[in-house]
């Protein structure tokens, strides 16, 4: 097995913080400078789809959802711990990062009343191509170890429309 170069893994390393910082952000312009234009997407664990490939935009589009995580009444952190790197070529490289993602929903739009969470701890794993010399995410599946809370309470209802 041939070992990751210092700069691939400097790259792919603030990959992974662009994706979790972008998401706890919703800053969904800034989540798509980092993905690929296709990706393996599979959320399955908590409550959406897999898809074998998916477009960036319709990434964006599944997480801006005001049905997951673009929905204004929640707040999520996704905590990054030790990763484990699978060189494929030099062109892909995959990656098992260990998460706790922390979920919490509010009931009011002031963010003053909690009204559910649901806090996630186990791993990403994460897909990496690099395409036109830029390292990119090309896929994304997470695997929970066990819940704190109940999941279920922050994403089955959905926010009031604006």
């Amino acid at each position: 097995m041939e070992n990751i170069q210092f700069q691939d893994y400097l790259a792919i390393n603030q990959i992974a913080f662009e994706w979790a910082d972008s998401i706890d952000k919703k800053d969904w312009d800034r989540l798509r400078k980092i993905l690929a234009a296709s990706l393996l997407v599979d959320y399955s664990i908590v409550g959406q789809k897999s898809f074998p490939e998916m477009s960036a935009d319709d990434f964006i589009s599944m997480m801006s959802s005001p049905s997951f995580v673009g929905d204004p009444l929640i707040r999520t952190q996704h905590l990054i711990g030790a990763a484990n790197y699978e060189w494929i070529s030099e062109t892909e490289i995959s990656a098992t990062h260990q998460v706790r993602a922390a979920h919490q929903r509010y009931s009011d739009a002031e963010l003053t009343t909690v009204s559910g969470r649901g806090h996630g701890h186990g791993n990403a794993k994460h897909w990496y191509k690099k395409i036109g010399g830029t390292w990119k995410l090309a896929g994304v599946r997470p695997e929970m170890y066990w819940v704190e809370h109940d999941l279920a309470t922050v994403f089955s209802e959905e926010s009031p429309k604006k």
